[in-house]
């Protein structure tokens, strides 16, 4: 420990009690109760926790993050995009692109992996669906279209179970096949809602698996992708993306994709993308697994919407 760092032994670690003992003198007399947020008219976010020892939680926290976050481009309507899209993405460091591909795409799509061989490609093949219907690329691509982000989770874990019911994997297979699972919802915009609801995803998953009786599963990559709007340009969509990627990069994300619907010569698509670089790269959050880990808000809520998507999934 650095020697400068003594200086803070003096200073007594606060606890559960004194937050709360804070903001009852600030409440005046108010219960705590009150000042509850409620989110999807679902979760309550209490705005000071207070740990229910008689309630048995879920199993703590097991993190599998075998890269950093990655970086990526996903690109709505591939008809309308062109080599010179992709070579810019590649000049400022993003080598991962997905492709959603209709009929009439194809061509043009298998076009463009050929001339770039060395990136990371995701194809998702467009089909008319239902409400209830999902993307599936060859690498089992999962991604409910359901705006309500609890929906969006409960549906891509009901599906990924009735994948591994129909297709009886053998033992020996099995973890190949959950290594190549991708889970994607869209990013939220409730800062500590969409950290807490990465990180109850992973223990929901790793709770399913061991339903199966899957032990050491490979663990999928989850995605997190932020729609890009066309007027996208203006400085306030700029903070409003750095909020939401750096809480999908703390909530766990293994890889962000900044989805376009198409690209236009006055975006300023460089600018966004700087937002990875920064936050992945050079600010060190990526670098740390579970940095919020021990945030007793966090980790609260965490378990409380852990408990709720479980209880929804089994009903």
């Amino acid at each position: 420990m650095h020697q400068s760092s003594h200086f803070f032994d003096k200073f007594s670690k606060a606890d559960v009690s004194d937050w709360v003992k804070i903001a009852e003198k600030e409440l005046n007399g108010k219960t705590l109760e009150s000042l509850n947020y409620h989110y999807n008219s679902e979760i309550i976010m209490p705005p000071v926790v207070i740990p229910d020892k008689e309630v048995k939680k879920m199993e703590p926290m097991v993190w599998r993050k075998n890269k950093l976050c990655q970086r990526g481009i996903g690109f709505y309507n591939t008809e309308t995009l062109k080599e010179e899209n992709i070579a810019f993405f590649i000049s400022i460091g993003i080598n991962n692109f997905k492709l959603n591909i209709k009929k009439e795409s194809k061509i043009q799509a298998d076009e463009l992996k050929k001339l770039f061989p060395t990136c990371h490609w995701l194809d998702i093949y467009q089909k008319e669906r239902d409400p209830s219907d999902f993307f599936v690329s060859d690498k089992t691509y999962i991604k409910s279209i359901e705006e309500n982000p609890i929906q969006q989770i409960l549906e891509n874990f009901q599906h990924a179970i009735g994948l591994i019911q129909r297709l009886e994997i053998r033992d020996r297979l099995i973890n190949e096949y959950l290594g190549s699972i991708y889970f994607s919802r869209e990013i939220n915009a409730n800062y500590l809602y969409e950290i807490s609801l990465g990180r109850a995803q992973r223990i929901v998953w790793r709770n399913i698996l061991q339903a199966f009786g899957i032990e050491n599963p490979a663990p999928p990559t989850f995605i997190s992708t932020l729609p890009v709007l066309k007027n996208g340009l203006h400085d306030h969509f700029l903070v409003e993306a750095t909020a939401k990627t750096l809480s999908a990069v703390i909530g766990g994300a293994d890889l962000i994709y900044l989805e376009f619907d198409e690209i236009t010569e006055t975006m300023r698509t460089e600018n966004l993308a700087h937002i990875y670089h920064i936050l992945t790269l050079e600010s060190g959050i990526g670098e740390v697994i579970d940095p919020v880990a021990g945030s007793f808000y966090v980790d609260e809520l965490t378990t409380k919407l852990a408990q709720h998507i479980w209880s929804k999934l089994k009903s």
